[in-house]
Order: structure tokens, then sequence, then C-alpha cells
């Protein structure tokens, strides 16, 4: 089996990578704690430092969706990886789902083999093949530190942190934290917040000590999230950004989807609590399952990431977040549809969300024609993000819809004409809403008669 060398072992210290080929293909190297370790059979050649590796294709085998944002769960002992498009599920050691496809797999070794320099090995099954590069998948959060504020933001309407973050502890449930997180003002508290609840859930998954999600009664929400240190105005009161051809208009657009990123973590957040009490309209009522807690914090911890991006490019650029008023337009949404669980998925995750499929690739466009790769290289991972996000609201709407035995694609069309003021136009990106589950015949001749 031809052999390629990938890194040195002590190089890699992530969970997921892209491997890049000179053919074009494009493999995922997932870096896993390992599942029970035996104490008397020889260490397998893919484990080294309680640690696993294993390779398996980028794009899944069904509708081609980034392996790479897949989400990792345990089950009969073997790490099983969920494409976050359609959550088909693969092992990633054998490539076998249990929809009944399967995807391609490679063998890794990271026994250090003395000929390639105690590099990590790709066995590949194809000769001449080799490696062109091999990237980190973003996962973190850029928090804000002292010595990276910029000059500007010693204003009064500094948004930096003003004090220690509060956490809650271990005995706090999914909606202590969602509460706690929406009343939250300081931005750069809220988002390290949100990645820690996000973390801190996943881990205890699968264990004795599971974080109890709650009921949401006895939380105090507010009607409104707070906002340290912004002006906020009206949608329509709102500067035009321009089309990106100068770094002023290129600021204005980053500082306006940094603010959509930020009522993103609030609206996630908050569709864990508000519906945490949650129950179909069937003869049997059921209560949303625990996967419905961890694909929406999933959304707010990536919501948190994506504001981070941009506020850090802002200050790259010289400016801050704050430095222009901002609308809460998309809470105006929220609270119209926090009466009906299905009614909120609708209009927020697959039209404000799905809406920012259509135009994302115009901005990245802008973006790229103006030379401004930095800025570029985040609105990127923020349009594949959420593709996943829209297919998180069509995958939960879907599944309330099989359980009372309704017609999601009607559902979705009744509430837009209900909660949505208007026509949902062109232009459609109808290949990344196709990717999330959503054919023309969710929005195609849509108009919506809400109130305005």
């Amino acid at each position: 089996m031809p052999r390629i060398p990938l890194a040195p072992l002590a190089s890699l210290t992530q969970t997921r990578y892209v491997i890049h080929l000179t053919t074009g293909k494009r493999l995922v190297l997932f870096r896993l704690p390992t599942i029970e370790p035996s104490a008397t059979s020889p260490t397998p050649k893919n484990e080294a430092e309680g640690w696993s590796y294993y390779a398996m294709e980028a794009e899944c085998p069904h509708a081609g969706g980034p392996m790479q944002d897949s989400s990792i769960d345990i089950e009969d002992s073997a790490y099983v990886a969920s494409c976050p498009w359609h959550a088909y599920d693969f092992n990633v050691e054998t490539g076998e789902s249990s929809v009944g496809i399967k995807a391609c797999t490679f063998a890794v070794d990271v026994r250090g083999a003395v000929e390639f320099g105690d590099q990590v090995i790709l066995e590949y099954p194809e000769d001449g093949v080799g490696l062109v590069k091999m990237e980190a998948v973003s996962e973190r959060i850029k928090l804000k530190t002292e010595t990276a504020a910029s000059p500007q933001q010693t204003t009064e309407n500094d948004a930096t942190p003003s004090g220690p973050v509060v956490y809650l502890d271990d005995k706090a449930t999914v909606c202590d934290w969602c509460a706690h997180i929406l009343n939250t003002s300081n931005p750069e508290h809220k988002i390290e917040l949100t990645a820690h609840l996000f973390s801190n859930f996943t881990a205890r998954e699968g264990t004795s000590d599971q974080m109890e999600i709650g009921d949401g009664s006895g939380v105090t929400l507010p009607a409104i999230p707070p906002r340290d240190g912004l002006v906020d105005i009206k949608p329509g009161q709102m500067p035009r950004a321009g089309r990106g051809g100068t770094q002023k208009s290129r600021i204005m657009m980053l500082h306006a989807l940094a603010n959509i990123e930020q009522w993103a973590i609030d609206l996630a957040i908050d569709i864990c609590v508000r519906f945490a009490a949650f129950r179909t309209t069937t003869a049997e009522p059921r209560g949303l399952p625990r996967a419905f807690f961890h694909d929406w914090l999933k959304v707010a911890n990536d919501e948190a990431k994506h504001f981070s991006l941009l506020r850090t490019r802002l200050e790259e650029m010289g400016s801050y977040f704050g430095a222009i008023p901002v609308h809460h337009g998309l809470w105006e949404s929220a609270t119209l549809t926090g009466h009906d669980l299905r009614a909120r998925i609708s209009i927020i995750a697959l039209v404000h969300e799905a809406r920012g499929l259509d135009v994302n690739p115009m901005t990245i466009d802008k973006f790229r024609k103006a030379g401004d790769e930095e800025s570029v290289q985040s609105l990127e991972i923020i349009h594949n993000d959420e593709i996943t996000h829209v297919t998180t609201g069509h995958r939960w709407l879907t599944w309330i819809c099989g359980q009372e035995q309704t017609d999601p694609v009607q559902v979705f069309r009744s509430n837009v004409q209900q909660y949505w003021v208007g026509a949902l136009r062109e232009p459609f990106n109808t290949e990344a809403r196709m990717q999330a589950g959503l054919d023309e015949r969710y929005y195609g001749n849509l108009v919506g008669y809400g109130r305005a």
C-alpha cells in the first residue's frame, strides 16, 4: 500500500484536519481520544499517547456534505461521524453506515516510521499521489485579550470585558445556562460562555453525569437581550454600506454581519430554553430529544465563532464592533414566533439563515475583488457553517412534522405566509439550499402576509 507522509505527530494538536492531495481529492483526518485502550493487546498502529487517528473522505457519499464539520459520537465502542447536512452516520474506521451506504476510509500509521522521519503516515491505495497541504479545521473562538484591543476601543462605547466572566456551577441546567447567556450584555463574555456551555454539554454526553435540560420554568428571559456599548436604531435608518470597493465600505459590511452573528448566538440559545418544554401535538405527546439541544448549542457555538472572527477582523482593519449603529430586526422575528417552535424554525432558520446562503457568495466576491483575502477567509468559514445551520432547522422541522404526520413543506409555507411580510425574492442559491434540504417546493412563489 503506498504511504504518504502527512506531518510530525507532535505537530497535530487539533481534533480534525483537511488533507489536500495532488489528485484534488480531499480527506479528513480525525484525532480523537482512544476508546478503552487495552492493557494487554498490542497498540494499534493508529494510536499514540492516548489519541487515535482516522482518515476518511471529506465529502459525504450521500450528497457531498462537509465531513470535516461532522459531529462525533461513540456507538458500540466505536467513533461515528454524522454529516452536518442530513445526519448520515459513518464509522470513522470502517466507513459503514446505518443507512446502507459506505464512506471511503483510509488507514493511518502513527508509529513513527524511520524512513519518513517520524511522520504520521496515510496509507492510500493509489501510486504517485502526494500531499499538497493539510489544514486545521477552524474550531477556536478568537477571544479578546488586553493586548489585542485596538486604540479606538478606549471610548465610552468600549465593549471589552469589564470584569470576570460569571460561570454557573455544575448543577446548572441547560435552561439555566441559556438564560444566563441571554442576560449577558458583554459580547466577549457572551461568546466565552456560549463556547463553554457547548463544550461542557458535549463532554458530559454519554456519561452518567449528563447536563440536565430543565423545562424553562424558574428562569428569567429578557424581552430583548441587553447589549453593551451599542447604538440601536431602526433597520430602515441604517447607513448604506456601499459596494465594498473601499475599506470604509467593507468595515461597514463586516460590522453589519457581526451584529447579525451576535443576534444569531442569542437566537440559537433562546430556542433551547424557550421551547425546552415543547411537546408534539400527538395522541402521545413527545418532548424534544437531547439531540435537539446538542444541535442548537452547536449552532450557537458556531455563531460565537463567527462573531469573534468578524470582531477580530474589524480590529485588524482599524475599527471595532460598536463603531457603527446597529439594529435588532432579527430579534423582532424571534419575538413574533416565540409561541410556536414550528414558526420559529421556519422564519429564523429557513428564511433568515437561508437568505444568508443566497447573499454570502456575492459578499465574498466583493471582498475578493477588493483584494481583502483575510476577510474572505473568515466569510467562507461563516458561509460553510451556515449551510449546516439551515440543515439543522430543516432537520428539526421535519422531525416535528414526522411526529405529527404533517407535511413540512406546507407547515413552512403556512408559517411564512403568516409571519413574514412580502415575497421571498430571487436570487436564490439553489445549490446551497438543496445541500441544506430546501428544494424549490419550500420557497418558490411564496409571499408572506404577516404584520409589517
